[in-house]
């Protein structure tokens, strides 16, 4: 493996550890909450299953 190749190896490595540490970040502090964990649907009447 030449030197460059190895530059290649240790950039993705470095930018993927820092995408999910960020990721993991804002998921303690809240920053990625969805409209889905925000807002619940109204359960019509005719549900069934777990909605009734």
């Amino acid at each position: 493996m030449n030197k460059s190749s190895l530059w290649i190896v240790v950039v993705v490595a470095a930018s993927w550890i820092g995408f999910l540490m960020g990721y993991s970040m804002s998921a303690h502090t809240g920053g990625a909450k969805t409209v889905a964990a925000t807002e619940q649907a109204p359960v019509s009447a005719g549900a069934g299953g777990y909605g009734r």
